[in-house]
């Protein structure tokens, strides 16, 4: 295993412009120091050659005096800092285009894809099949580089303004595709036409071949050099990213930070997040920051969530005309060095796993709904991304819970695993409606015809179960809702009721109670939701959509979390294992966040509790060190800023004993 598994890093990605080529070293590597970085990305070849380069298939920066990328990797690795280098193989400089104009991408028009000075480059090219990996060769064999990442990797359809270009039509591409498929290369984006569905299988199978012919150069090189990009596959370090855009339509993702830790932190056990918080407002606004509070949120979700620390700005620090971020990635930098030994063995603790689809867009707010729900209830969970079936049914037995939100399909062997587990099953946003034999036998129904029509409600019963609608007796029903049709024996809870005449007041009456059910649970194993509450709680925000889901994992299955509290929803908890008989309880103060708007959090008072632990010591993680507190069945709280942590000393019991699933190793 390589240097980025041994610890949780520090690292702030310079996006360098080739006036940069000149900037002062020393002074750079100062500054990482004054962050408490310990990893740097700064660019290095592809469009631009940072570095004196003996190849002819790339550029050297106009601006370069002498070896800028070799001097700064020897500056920054004598002051203990490892450097990533950054490439972009996605685009090269124009003047290579009538040389080698089978390096290139073409648009639907037939022509190249242009973008001042620079000409996309395709997937299937000579350039990014052949001369990419020359110039790695170069890199590698002249500098021991700690890292490579790859930037823009796959195919692009849009440019930098966003304009479509649509599906490549170079004769690679066409080749290529004719072999692969027997088909003619589509020339629009159209999921209703087989070739279509057969070039997105093209396109993966191409860029993870790319990607692994690269990998496997990379490790040949040195295998002590990370790889990463935007892939899961055929890397190290998992790219993704925390970043706002002014077009992006809300509701706004504050949450961003944790999701991207999470999937990447429950799916692999070889592979790491690196989830990079972006400073900019938008990529058509580099040079200006978005609110300290939004950035502070960002990154303390990244360490919060077991996630290395990854910020970036374009070009140096000097140059760069917002600073207002600065002071606050320092602080949060420099706690996570003081307490690095902490963080690097956090274990998580949850006993329920959140399955992550990567689908549509109403599949993506689904997953957002449901997963925004759970940290506002304080129920601690794990994501694991739904495509790794292989881990989800490794995963089977070790929580008591596992639930889908929006997933499509599941393969034979995870349904065979879920059914002989132990763990409850809880499926929202009409999960698996067009997988027949997941819904048999994991939930014991079909699902029968589409009645979404406005102004339908579904009756909060039993309220044994939705204690929190003891003065709401209906909730409005919008979205998708399909008729759930049992095929064995079960509960059905919220029935549908069903729309009456709409128009004036005078006539708005007749609403019709049914028996069609919107929940069904199955012999207390599984659950199932007929409709959207996820989707309709990110989208509305109404409680109600939240306190559904809650209900039934709390009351019908029994699901508890290690501690209680009576913290507000806007804060988040975290509490990991990070020894034996050591525990980090960690809180987020998002009380400053008010839709799209971030502003200072308020201080929020609560008190926790550890039922389910028998705690030795407690001890506040303070910016300055350690700092004992009393604990007397309850922790009292005051949570000035945003963000809090707690060193708990103890055990988790279960009866008398100490529960063994937790027994932490190494």
């Amino acid at each position: 295993m390589g240097w980025w598994t041994e610890k949780r890093f520090r690292m702030i990605q310079n996006n360098l412009r080739d006036i940069d080529a000149c900037m002062d070293i020393d002074k750079y590597v100062e500054t990482l120091r004054s962050f408490h970085a310990n990893v740097c990305m700064v660019g290095c070849g592809g469009i631009t050659a940072f570095y004196p380069t003996r190849l002819d298939c790339q550029m050297e920066s106009r601006y370069l005096r002498n070896d800028f990328f070799g001097n700064l990797l020897q500056k920054c690795h004598e002051n203990g800092i490892r450097v990533i280098a950054r490439f972009d193989f996605s685009k090269t400089n124009l003047e290579f285009l009538s040389k080698h104009p089978e390096w290139f991408s073409v648009s639907l028009e037939g022509t190249p894809v242009l973008f001042n000075d620079t000409a996309a480059t395709c997937v299937n090219g000579p350039y990014q099949q052949e001369k990419s990996l020359e110039i790695l060769e170069e890199v590698l064999g002249k500098y021991p580089v700690d890292g490579v990442f790859f930037n823009m990797f796959g195919y692009q359809t849009k440019d930098y303004d966003n304009h479509y270009v649509g599906i490549c039509q170079c004769e690679n591409c066409k080749k290529k595709f004719r072999e692969f498929s027997g088909m003619q290369l589509p020339v629009k984006e159209d999921p209703e036409d087989p070739a279509f569905l057969k070039y997105q299988e093209f396109k993966q199978s191409t860029t993870e071949a790319l990607l692994d012919k690269i990998y496997r150069k990379v490790k040949a090189l040195n295998p002590e050099t990370a790889v990463c990009t935007y892939s899961n596959k055929n890397v190290d370090l998992v790219r993704n990213e925390s970043n706002s855009a002014v077009d992006r339509p809300l509701p706004f993702w504050q949450m961003a930070s944790e999701d991207n830790v999470a999937v990447i932190r429950g799916t692999y056990e070889n592979r790491f997040s690196s989830n990079c918080v972006i400073n900019a407002v938008d990529i058509f606004y580099r040079f200006m920051g978005v609110s300290t509070w939004l950035n502070k949120l960002r990154i303390y979700g990244d360490m919060a969530s077991g996630g290395n620390l990854d910020w970036c700005i374009i070009g140096g620090f000097e140059t760069y005309p917002d600073r207002a971020n600065f002071e606050d990635v320092k602080e949060v930098f420099a706690f996570q060095e003081r307490y690095e030994e902490i963080f690097d063995k956090l274990k998580s603790v949850a006993k329920v796993l959140l399955v992550k689809f990567y689908g549509s867009g109403e599949a993506q707010k689904e997953y957002r709904g449901i997963f925004k729900a759970l940290k506002e209830s304080h129920i601690l969970f794990d994501v694991v991304d739904g495509q790794e079936e292989e881990r989800l049914a490794a995963l089977a037995d070790r929580y008591e819970m596992i639930l889908f939100a929006g997933q499509e399909r599941l393969s034979e062997k995870v349904r065979k695993r879920l059914m002989m587990s132990n763990c409850k099953i809880l499926a929202t946003g009409l999960s698996f409606e067009k997988d027949p034999d997941t819904l048999k036998e994991l939930f014991g129904i079909l699902l029968g015809e589409e009645e979404t029509k406005r102004g339908g409600y579904l009756l909060t019963e039993p309220k044994a179960i939705f204690s929190d609608f003891e003065l709401r007796d209906w909730i409005y029903l919008d979205k998708r809702f399909r008729k759930i049709l049992p095929i064995g024996e079960g509960k059905g809870y919220l029935p549908q009721i069903l729309p009456s005449m709409y128009g004036p007041p005078e006539r708005c009456f007749g609403h019709a109670y049914t028996d069609n059910c919107s929940i069904f649970v199955r012999n207390d194993k599984s659950a199932y939701f007929s409709w959207m509450p996820g989707n309709l709680y990110e989208s509305h925000g109404y409680e109600d959509f939240k306190a559904v889901v809650v209900d039934v994992a709390q009351k019908e299955f029994q699901i508890t979390s290690f501690f209680e509290t009576d913290a507000p929803e806007c804060i988040e908890i975290f509490l990991d294992q990070c020894g034996e008989g050591e525990y980090l309880f960690q809180m987020i103060n998002a009380s400053g966040c008010n839709g799209n708007v971030f502003r200072k959090p308020l201080p929020v008072e609560f008190e926790v509790s550890f039922p389910e632990m028998e705690i030795e010591k407690i001890q506040e993680l303070t910016s300055t060190g350690k700092k004992k507190v009393l604990y007397q069945g309850r922790l009292k709280v005051t949570c000035k800023d945003m963000y809090k942590a707690f060193l708990i000393k103890g055990k988790i019991m279960r009866g008398n004993k100490a529960d063994e699933a937790f027994i932490y190793q190494e």
